[in-house]
């Protein structure tokens, strides 16, 4: 079943998918890109018949689930969902690179702290702490996939992601705060002259 122009197909659509996220306003909407996100990436491994790398999107797959029920529930996911999907994702790492494949390197551990820390950051429900805490993880990637020699279209896929992450943050956080309180004090000085 090996497609290499469809699974470049299927990844380019996940990477439409995660720099739609930051781009939303609501945690659900973020966490449901997210979700399509892992969907499109295990169908790019799959048709380039990288097996292994699916298990870890599997794990993400089933992060972005369980944290997108709680969210659509208007509740907080455990600290215990968090905790579990990060032992499954090292847990994964170890099996698979360490046990399976005998080819874990030192600097596995930067990819390794960063899948395992999105457990804990989906798990909070502000946004906009989402988004910055997104920053540290991204570039971990970012630098794995520069130090380890990765493809480039993998580098470029975590560089966008970031890129939409600072733009969205400016956007939102820096821009956005201005219109925000420019607003509410023309809203405060028109309530006063009433």
């Amino acid at each position: 079943m090996y497609n290499y122009p469809l699974s470049l197909v299927m990844t380019f659509i996940a990477l439409v998918c995660v720099v739609s996220s930051y781009f939303v306003k609501k945690k659900s909407t973020y966490l449901l890109f997210q979700w399509f996100c892992c969907i499109f990436l295990i169908a790019g491994y799959f048709f380039t018949e990288q097996f292994f790398a699916m298990v870890g999107l599997g794990i993400g797959l089933v992060r972005s689930s369980v944290f997108l029920i709680y969210e659509r529930k208007d509740k907080v996911a455990s600290v215990w969902w968090a905790v579990g999907l990060s032992t499954a994702t090292v847990a994964s790492y170890f099996i698979v690179n360490l046990w399976i494949l005998g080819d874990a390197q030192p600097l596995d551990i930067l990819c390794v702290i960063a899948l395992a820390s999105f457990a804990f950051i989906f798990r909070i429900r502000n946004l906009k702490l989402v988004r910055f805490l997104m920053l540290p993880p991204t570039v971990c990637s970012i630098l794995f996939n520069l130090l380890t020699h990765a493809a480039l279209f993998a580098t470029l896929t975590y560089v966008f992601e970031l890129g939409a992450n600072i733009v969205s943050i400016f956007k939102y956080h820096v821009f956005g705060n201005k219109k925000e309180t420019q607003s509410v004090s023309e809203g405060e000085a028109t309530y006063e002259n009433d």
